[in-house]
């Protein structure tokens, strides 16, 4: 049945981000004269949202990951993010084509993310695709993150929508859809560090532009 709504998740499903989120990591790790993070090993930490992120590098070098600094430098990461832009970040292929078939179908569209929220707009702004969404929840609003399904039943309760599908790219985004009871899809190529196959999704896609395959198949 074709959804009347599709949420997506962001980093790793709609834009390969991983290199402006490794700038800013290893900007913040800096500081702490701590060594920078390659890009395979920043895809690998990604998912779990700042805070998350920051006890994921230290951890990487063994280094101290107690409360107090990584507050302190999930803060700065933060403000980073905040000031550095997205000038490394691109849409994933078929993520365009995806959005504008949606739309023509009038179909709405959502986001949810752990990503900060304010990140998430902006950076949805910077690629040009802000005007398909109809939602747009990120972290920061003082919902539980994935994969909790609060933030995404939130999504999909502001959507007004009966019939959903959720989209997204790693083991996070299928546990917080089945936590949802919402049916999922994964789209390879993510940062995810298992293959898709071995998780418990509904469908997989090469690319988003495959996405209408799962309800013209039925």
């Amino acid at each position: 049945m074709q959804p009347d709504a599709v949420v997506f998740d962001l980093d790793g499903t709609l834009a390969h981000t991983a290199a402006d989120i490794r700038e800013a990591l290893n900007a913040v790790l800096g500081c702490e004269q701590l060594p920078a993070v390659d890009i395979d090993a920043v895809q690998r930490m990604i998912g779990g949202g700042p805070e998350e992120l920051v006890r994921r590098a230290l951890h990487a070098f063994n280094a101290s990951a107690g409360d107090e600094r990584v507050k302190r430098l999930t803060k700065k990461l933060r403000e980073r993010f905040g000031t550095q832009g997205n000038r490394l970040s691109h849409l994933l292929p078929g993520a365009q084509q995806c959005l504008d078939y949606l739309s023509g179908l009038r179909i709405s569209i959502g986001l949810c993310s752990n990503k900060p929220e304010a990140n998430c707009t902006q950076l949805l702004e910077d690629l040009n695709i802000r005007q398909y969404f109809d939602v747009v929840q990120g972290s920061g609003s003082g919902l539980p993150l994935k994969p909790d399904p609060t933030a995404l039943l939130a999504t999909v309760k502001r959507l007004g929508a009966q019939q959903v599908l959720y989209v997204g790219d790693s083991a996070t985004d299928v546990a917080t859809a089945n936590a949802a009871g919402v049916p999922v899809a994964l789209v390879r190529g993510g940062y995810c560090t298992e293959a898709p196959e071995f998780l418990d999704a509904d469908w997989i896609l090469d690319e988003l532009s495959q996405l209408p395959t799962i309800w013209h198949s039925n």
